[in-house]
């Protein structure tokens, strides 16, 4: 198998590679740690574990839709019958000898099957989103929740109240952030795996066509 069909992994690793890059910079900066001592919701570490598990997730995919490029890159010189390719094309071999018209439902099959794989991803980075957001929530909550509890105006009671608020809104923030974070980084390695997909549909469609320009040769 050549490894030019392997872009999407290659791809993937490199987004990886800059993640990770960048995770290591925040955490020699302190920002991790932060993190974890002043979100007392523990939203932010709930959201980066998240993260990290669907980028592993979109790593498995990746690589499946890679061996599945090369697959389709070697279809006519070798045919896999665990290949979308193979299975697609025996799927309009057949339809041609039932003599049905359902091109279209075949090719709403095929986008499904190879998009299955990633789809999820855009689920789970809407997710990380509405986390981010729930603690932005519950991040004002607490600052603003301190407000009504104070009964007296001394220097003291107003120190504790700016400390309080101050802490909500780190919660806030922290959350906000790594929800947001997260959900772009996660949409940008779908919209990758997107772009590897589509381009995947389009060579099974031109062997499928030229498949089926082979078969009315032999007919004639």
């Amino acid at each position: 198998m050549s490894r030019e069909s392997y872009y999407p992994f290659y791809g993937w690793l490199l987004i990886t590679g800059a993640i990770v890059f960048g995770g290591y910079l925040a955490w020699s900066f302190g920002f991790f740690t932060k993190l974890l001592t002043q979100d007392v919701t523990y939203l932010s570490s709930i959201i980066s574990i998240l993260f990290l598990l669907v980028t592993i997730y979109l790593g498995f995919a990746a690589w499946k839709l890679s061996k599945q490029i090369s697959y389709t890159n070697h279809f006519p010189d070798q045919k896999y019958s665990f290949s979308w390719a193979s299975e697609h094309i025996e799927l309009l071999n057949w339809q041609r000898q039932q003599n049905t018209n359902e091109s279209e439902s075949l090719l709403a099959r095929l986008v499904e099957r190879i998009h299955r794989g990633h789809s999820n991803g855009w689920f789970f980075s809407d997710i990380l989103m509405r986390l981010g957001l729930i603690g932005t929530v519950i991040g004002f909550v607490l600052m603003l929740s301190t407000v009504y509890e104070l009964k007296d105006n001394d220097v003291q009671a107003l120190q504790n109240l700016l400390g309080t608020m101050g802490s909500g809104m780190q919660v806030a923030l922290y959350t906000t952030l790594t929800g947001l974070g997260g959900a772009l980084l996660i949409s940008i390695q779908c919209q990758w795996l997107d772009r590897c997909a589509d381009g995947l549909v389009s060579k099974i469609i031109k062997l499928g066509m030229q498949s089926s320009n082979t078969s009315n040769e032999k007919i004639t």
